[in-house]
């Protein structure tokens, strides 16, 4: 955590003296994820059976720093949620009658993000829409772990209970890659965008001593949000 602070700090200051000569413009966005926890080749399937995606929101403020061109660095810092999911629908018969008993575990992994993004900007700064593209690393810690349950009976569903989990077999620091595309569309001096990313965790999510467990974060993600130009 301290590091990631630390971090972005620095990434901070540095932009401020790039402002003197270039626009910096400064953001927040926000939208909904669909996130998975996944193994290399199905690995951990192996164990659990098919893993379902979760729903979960993420966002983040960031400064867009011109660099030459088109291109421009976009540093953020924001949370995002990943984990996932198991959803069962079996049947237990009782006296003769089948009443269907089922419900759904979701593994909820809360991280504090700090993705170091380049973006290409398309087409001229003055149009009304502009396409871009996004890549680069992300630098996450892992704050906070739940195990969310809920269970079916007939037509009832029960309340979901929410259990925090240890973290001490988690990796807390993740390393890992993001990319997308986008619009972005002017509104007077400002911009708002529209944006699709995906994002692959690169280091191994759980850390285990002895059992190097090749398991992995990825989302998928749809985002909107909006940008002003600081004075200069």
């Amino acid at each position: 955590m301290k590091r990631l602070r630390c971090l972005f700090t620095a990434i901070a200051i540095v932009c401020v003296g790039v402002s003197a000569r270039a626009q910096v413009a400064l953001g927040a966005r926000g939208g909904v994820s669909l996130a998975k926890t996944t193994g290399n080749g199905g690995f951990i399937e192996n164990f659990t059976g098919n893993l379902d995606y979760i729903v979960s929101g993420n966002g983040a403020v960031f400064l867009k720093v011109p660099i030459a061109g088109g291109l421009s660095f976009r540093p953020e810092l924001g949370y995002k949620q990943s984990g996932a999911g198991i959803s069962s629908d079996n049947l237990l018969d009782l006296i003769g009658v089948n009443i269907p008993l089922g419900g759904s575990i979701r593994q909820r992994l809360t991280y504090i993000q700090a993705p170091m993004l380049f973006q290409y900007d398309f087409g001229d700064e003055d149009s009304p829409v502009q396409p871009y593209l996004i890549a680069g690393p992300t630098f996450n810690y892992l704050a906070d772990g739940k195990i969310v349950s809920r269970a079916d009976l007939i037509i009832f569903q029960t309340q979901p209970t929410r259990t925090p989990i240890g973290l001490g077999t988690f990796n807390r620091f993740e390393v890992g890659a993001a990319g997308g595309a986008g619009l972005s569309f002017n509104v007077g001096s400002s911009k708002v965008f529209i944006e699709g990313r995906y994002e692959r965790g690169l280091t191994r999510l759980y850390d285990t001593p002895i059992v190097r467990v090749p398991v992995h974060n990825q989302s998928f993600s749809v985002l909107a949000g909006f940008s002003i130009p600081l004075g200069r």
